[in-house]
């Protein structure tokens, strides 16, 4: 199998720890450019980190080395985001992100793999289950998933209006502050985090915004998520409720965007399905409380307390 190129420093630049494992790879089958962390053992079990909307793979930065003392990790950016490019023309609906999981999956061949999704990224990581189940041995679903995210809101569809949504992000770009500001809903407690953690994400949310790229792909998705799930979500959750995949839903007790009630419910609409809710937590508990996320995931429920079915 072609091996990916050695490790590089992309033009946002990978936090230090992690620039050993920066890859940048055109994947054979599509042509697609992608971006990822490609860390841990190449015979261990896979985990496939898949961010969420307007993010990129640094979301996992605090969780992606401890995960690859006993696997190997992959974490991309999506088309579009971060550091891979996007063809401009195409709509990166769901089901196109959740190609593009699955061929990187399969070029890397992963084994035992478990399929990590935040918010829509737990949505797309779904709809590749749902596309390729053989490829999946467990979905961890954060703060989202088809069960909780396939009834669009009417607020929602403003930001179907082209233009509306591009002028307030504009906006942003030019005020550093209010940029930052703009994150507080995703957590917890925004001025809790570590001042590292805060320096990293206010640097990293002015990039973001700057980026005409990073715009263009944030409405493309969101857009392109919206119309799917009124086209298909509802059929596809459904069948994602029969999936055969173990499924794990894990929720930051205090999560603002995407609240507990809706993961409760998808819980229970998911027959087999476990919920573990994460105390101190908002929207990105990976960010938020990495030790308790980790021992989360590792099925050590201790750490957390589980919701009742």
């Amino acid at each position: 199998m072609p091996r990916p190129r050695e490790p590089i420093v992309p033009s946002m630049r990978a936090p230090p720890e992690l620039e050993p494992s920066a890859r940048l790879l055109t994947l054979p089958r599509s042509g697609r450019p992608l971006f990822f962390y490609d860390s841990g053992p190449r015979d261990a079990p896979g985990i496939l980190l898949v961010h969420g909307l307007g993010d990129e793979a640094d979301t996992w930065r605090r969780v992606i080395r401890p995960l690859s003392l006993r696997h190997r990790v992959v974490a991309p950016d999506l088309p579009g985001f971060g550091r891979s490019p996007s063809d401009p023309r195409a709509r990166l609906s769901p089901p196109y992100l959740a190609s593009v999981l699955i061929e990187l999956a399969e070029h890397l061949e992963l084994r035992a793999l478990t399929l990590v999704g935040s918010s829509l990224g737990a949505l797309v990581g779904q709809v590749a289950a749902l596309g390729k189940p053989q490829l999946v041995s467990r979905l961890v679903l954060v703060d989202g998933g088809l069960l909780a995210m396939n009834r669009v809101r009417p607020a929602q569809l403003l930001v179907m209006i082209p233009g509306l949504g591009e002028r307030r992000y504009r906006r942003l770009a030019g005020d550093l502050e209010a940029a930052y500001a703009s994150l507080v809903p995703y957590y917890a407690s925004l001025e809790s985090l570590p001042e590292e953690e805060q320096r990293f994400l206010r640097a990293r949310v002015g990039a973001r915004v700057a980026s005409a790229t990073q715009m263009r792909a944030y409405f493309s998705s969101l857009r392109g998520a919206i119309a799917w799930m009124i086209a298909a979500g509802r059929r596809a959750g459904r069948r994602a409720a029969e999936l055969p995949v173990p499924t794990l839903y894990v929720w930051g007790a205090q999560d603002r965007i995407v609240p507990l009630h809706a993961g409760t419910a998808a819980h229970a609409r998911h027959p087999g399905s476990r919920l573990v809710v994460i105390p101190g937590a908002g929207h990105l508990p990976h960010q938020e409380t990495p030790e308790k996320f980790l021992r989360v995931i590792a099925e050590e429920p201790s750490a957390a307390s589980a919701a009742p079915p």
